[in-house]
C-alpha cells in the first residue's frame, strides 16, 4: 500500500496482489507486478484500492492511521514506511543504471518525487522542539 503510493500507481487493484505457497513457510506476498507509475500531470495519484473507507484519496497520513489495521504498532508501521520511502527514493540511479533516458526519468518525475515521500521519509522522527 505505502509502496503503491510512494510510486504513483494508479492501477492497484486486488487481482494485482497475489500471494505465493512457500511450503513449510506457508503463504507469502509475491513480487510486485503490473505497476503502471503515472506523473501526476496526467492523473492525480488516488488509488484503486482505498485505504479509508471515506475517501479514496491517498496519502502517508491515511496509511499511518490503518495501521493498526493490519496488527501493526504505530512504531512498527513508521519503519516500514521509511524504509520503503528510502527504497523509493533511489528510483533516479535505479533508472539510470538500466540506461533509461534522461528524458524519460524526467518525464516520470513527479510520479516518484513528491509530498508523500518526502514525508515517509520523516515519519516517526523525532522533531526539535521549536
Amino acid at each position: 500500500m505505502v509502496f503503491n503510493i510512494l510510486v504513483s500507481n494508479v492501477d492497484d487493484h486486488l487481482r494485482n496482489h497475489g500471494f505465493l505457497w512457500a511450503g513449510e513457510n506457508g503463504w507469502r506476498l509475491s513480487p510486485a507486478y503490473d505497476l503502471n507509475p503515472v506523473p501526476a500531470d496526467v492523473k492525480a495519484h488516488i488509488l484503486s484500492t482505498n485505504i479509508s473507507l471515506d475517501e479514496g484519496t491517498c496519502s502517508i497520513e491515511l496509511a499511518r492511521e490503518s495501521a493498526g489495521y493490519f496488527g501493526l504498532a504505530q512504531t512498527d508501521a513508521d519503519a516500514i514506511i521509511r524504509e520503503v520511502a528510502a527504497a523509493t527514493a533511489q528510483w533516479k540511479t535505479v533508472a539510470a543504471s538500466m540506461h533509461v533516458k534522461p528524458s524519460e526519468i524526467e518525464r516520470m518525475e513527479t510520479a516518484f518525487d513528491h509530498d508523500e515521500l518526502r514525508l515517509a521519509l520523516t515519519v516517526g522522527s523525532v522533531r526539535p522542539a521549536p
